[in-house]
């Protein structure tokens, strides 16, 4: 090979995609088989087959739905009412302007693991009838309603109905010896097959699990012995590690993103994820702009549509101006798409299909975009870092809080342009550098187009191109500025030539409304530096310790974070109304301080003293250990001194004296505390629905 020949790095790169893809199909396969629900690619199995329905005013009960649910634990209303929200026919039901009476009808088999007097309680709002065995079982709250079973599978049916109030149901039990709990999904089965299937496929999950570690251990084994195949792959692996580092955080950050999606946040948390969707439907399929408005009265009356959906008010409005439309347009292809593709619903042997019109833009669907630019955002994120100057491993660190944060998994599933906006900041930061360093005129076009594409998805899209202005001016870079500008001012003409084309008249008044009806004040900033996902807080420590470290960022090479930071931070304070400075303001900001909190952790790794662990451990660990350990835990004055013995004690000793032992016991305490930081955050997510509901509360 000549000096000047190219690294055959293709193909260890090869081998490193397939090695992903084995490994996605890999853990795929494993949740289907060990979920109840089935997961991506089995059909669900364990629980109860649920038939969901309203009543109407006939006293008729009318199919909505049917799902096989893994056990009968709703402690919180989301879950239950989904089934309609998601799942909701007008054309077949009516148009839903409150959320109907319902019923709902579970049937199944039981499985007792052995002959004994078996305790039985539901706690509910709303009505329910308990049968086993073709026998009622009268339960009372509070109380345990006793029956003697034989070991084996017995049918079981349990019919609920709620008509007013939020829907509550959870069917414990409790074994001979043991505690009451809710009936786990292993003991349920739809019927006497799956009951087989689902023995079978716990089977088959344990030995797919014990393939997997005995594969590992083997080619552990074989990678020691040089000369082989094995070593060899593994050797042309090694310069790829990045890569496989950021394929398996793009898996996590997927699984995390995805459970429960389309549940937390809440349906109509923030009725701008409808807004969104319905703007950009009727843009493709109307050919005008169709939304709800802020500002209705702007419009005359034969353009405004009011009425009430689930309970909840909205007034839309044609041609609908509120937010520039490109965000909603990507909306509007993905639920268009899933149009053609969504199945038809079969019930008591007749098959309705699902009409569809903006109404019909389900959080399901809406809700996997910005699932998507996320997750593009994950390796976005990791380059500029690298960029900022961080090393491979803070870059890394810093992808996986991007990947697992619970407040981050949160905000990227709304529905709102800001998930957009985050990656066009992102990129037009990149080319903007890359500009000053080469003077290539590709990332000068790069850059002036992705200013662009700003402009029509956010107002404060602005910021963008000042961020980028300020980079390529002192740099001496004034054909990148100049370009930047000229996009810029290119996109906003497209944009009033839009306006123009729909109602001129009508896009004045609101930009008047928005520019006269904001009440803005120093206490927006102070409202910046608290987490919230919508408008309650949630997250209480991780947000500020990420504010934290950006202020760390100072110190260090990545300090040029701070100036998106500062400058988005400010013209959202100065353009919000501090009454309703909602969460998702803060989306464009979590890339840059993910960045910061990847450089702040390495150093605290690397450190392992008091001053780097101990704002870590109290405001990002005890935040996580707060929602994922019990009440009676977090309530105890012992998780206190047990928190203080971990996050405190090792680093004062190490203070005191410096020594083999002292260094060493600090650095496997900084070790716990973020394996508690990374866990408890797992922990959270897994749990987030009943956690999420808990703190909504919070003032």
């Amino acid at each position: 090979m000549s000096e000047g020949d190219p690294a055959p790095v293709a193909p260890g790169r090869r081998l490193a995609f397939a090695l992903l893809a084995a490994l996605c199909v890999y853990v795929i396969l494993l949740d289907s088989l060990l979920r109840p629900s089935g997961g991506l690619l089995l059909r669900p199995v364990s629980g109860l087959r649920g038939k969901y329905l309203i009543v109407d005013e006939r006293g008729v009960e009318v199919p909505v739905h049917e799902r096989v649910d893994p056990r009968l634990d709703f402690p919180v209303p989301q879950r239950l009412d989904a089934a309609y929200i998601l799942h909701w026919d007008q054309r077949r039901l009516g148009f839903p302007a409150t959320m109907p009476p319902y019923s709902i009808h579970w049937s199944g088999l039981l499985d007792v693991p052995e002959t004994g007097d078996y305790g039985f309680s539901i706690d509910a709002q709303g009505q329910v009838r308990l049968t086993i065995d073709d026998s009622p079982l009268e339960t009372h709250p509070d109380m345990l309603t006793e029956r003697r079973l034989a070991a084996g599978r017995h049918p079981m049916t349990v019919d609920y109905s709620l008509s007013q109030g939020d829907a509550r149901l959870i069917l414990s039990w409790k074994r001979p010896g043991g505690s009451l709990e809710p009936i786990p999904s292993r003991h349920l089965a739809i019927d006497e097959a799956a009951a087989g299937a689902a023995s079978r496929r716990r089977s088959l999950a344990w030995g797919l699990l014990a393939a997997g570690g005995v594969g590992a251990l083997l080619v552990g084994g074989l990678a020691r012995r040089e000369g082989n195949r094995v070593s060899r792959h593994l050797l042309a692996l090694w310069p790829q590690r990045t890569t496989l580092a950021l394929g398996g955080l793009l898996l996590l950050a997927a699984f995390l993103r995805l459970h429960d999606f389309d549940l937390v946040p809440f349906h109509n948390e923030t009725a701008d994820e409808y807004q969104h969707a319905w703007e950009g439907w009727s843009l493709l399929h109307v050919g005008a702009p169709m939304a709800w408005s802020t500002f209705p009265d702007r419009y005359p009356i034969n353009q405004t549509i009011d009425f009430h959906w689930f309970g909840n008010r909205y007034v839309v409005v044609r041609p609908y101006f509120d937010h520039p439309p490109l965000f909603s347009i990507l909306i509007g292809i993905v639920t268009s798409l899933a149009q053609a593709l969504l199945p038809s619903f079969g019930y008591g042997g007749a098959t309705y299909s699902v009409p569809w019109d903006f109404l019909s833009c389900t959080l399901t669907v809406m809700r996997l975009v910005p699932i998507a630019l996320s997750l593009f955002g994950l390796v976005l994120m990791y380059r500029l870092a690298r960029e900022y100057g961080l090393s491979e491993r803070a870059a890394l660190l810093g992808a996986l809080v991007y990947a697992t944060l619970p407040v981050i998994v949160l905000a990227h599933r709304l529905v709102k342009a800001e998930n957009l906006l985050s990656l066009l900041f992102m990129g037009a930061i990149l080319a903007a550098r890359r500009h000053i360093s080469s003077g290539s005129a590709r990332s000068a076009v790069v850059t002036g187009v992705l200013c662009g594409l700003s402009i029509w998805t956010k107002a404060t899209g602005v910021a963008v191109l000042a961020v980028a202005l300020l980079l390529l001016v002192p740099a001496r870079r004034y054909r990148g500025a100049l370009l930047a500008v000229g996009f810029a001012a290119g996109s906003f003409a497209l944009y009033l030539v839009y306006a123009w084309a729909l109602d001129f008249g009508i896009f004045v008044k609101i930009i008047d409304a928005q520019a006269t009806t904001k009440l803005i004040g120093l206490e927006a900033l102070q409202d910046l530096v608290s987490g919230k996902i919508v408008t309650k807080y949630f997250g209480r420590g991780w947000y500020p310790w990420m504010l934290l470290c950006a202020a760390l960022a100072t110190f260090r090479r990545e300090r040029g974070l701070l100036l998106p930071l500062a400058v988005y931070g400010l013209l959202i304070a100065m353009t919000a109304d501090y009454r309703v400075i909602y969460g998702w303001y803060r989306i464009p900001l979590y890339p840059f301080l993910c960045v910061a909190a990847g450089g702040a952790l390495e150093d605290m790794l690397d450190g392992a003293d008091l001053f780097r662990v101990f704002p870590f451990a109290l405001l990002a660990v005890s935040t996580g250990l707060l929602y994922a350990l019990p009440a009676s835990l977090t309530g105890s004055r012992w998780a206190v001194y047990l928190f203080a013995l971990v996050a405190l004690a090792p680093f004062l000793a190490r203070l005191a004296r410096e020594s083999r032992w002292t260094i060493l016991t600090a650095r496997v305490a900084t070790g716990l505390l973020f394996g508690a930081f990374l866990i408890t955050s797992l922990s959270t997510i897994g749990g987030l629905l009943e956690i999420y509901a808990a703190t909504r509360g919070v003032p």
